[in-house]
């Protein structure tokens, strides 16, 4: 799973499964997994090593702390072939990924 920080760098590296070259055109889909919206990424992409980095150029409104979306990527160069299939949670710039916790997201101080 993909991890997308708000108000940050938005972009995320994957291994895909076929290398496009350089100069082909991707797709990037991503679909909302609770409200089924599919999003066109508006991005630039690069390789680096064994790496596909997508770089998102303008962040979609429906990006939201603790959206969780698919990621289709694929190459339409070569006839819509698909380059990676995975998964992206957006979360707040902050939060500490390690140990996170879904239903308790929050900025508020911890009080004991």
């Amino acid at each position: 799973m993909k991890v997308l920080r708000l108000n940050t760098s938005e972009q995320f590296s994957c291994i895909p499964r076929e290398y496009p070259n350089p100069s082909d055109t991707l797709s990037v889909k991503l679909k909302n997994e609770l409200t089924n919206l599919v999003i066109d990424l508006v991005f630039t992409f690069n390789l680096s090593d064994a790496y596909l980095t997508v770089i998102v150029e303008d962040v979609p409104a429906d990006f939201a702390t603790g959206n969780k979306y698919e990621i289709t990527i694929t190459n339409i160069t070569q006839q819509d072939k698909t380059v990676y299939l995975g998964k992206l949670l957006i979360v707040d710039e902050h939060t500490d990924i390690q140990n996170y916790d879904y239903q308790k997201q929050s900025n508020s101080r911890f009080e004991y």
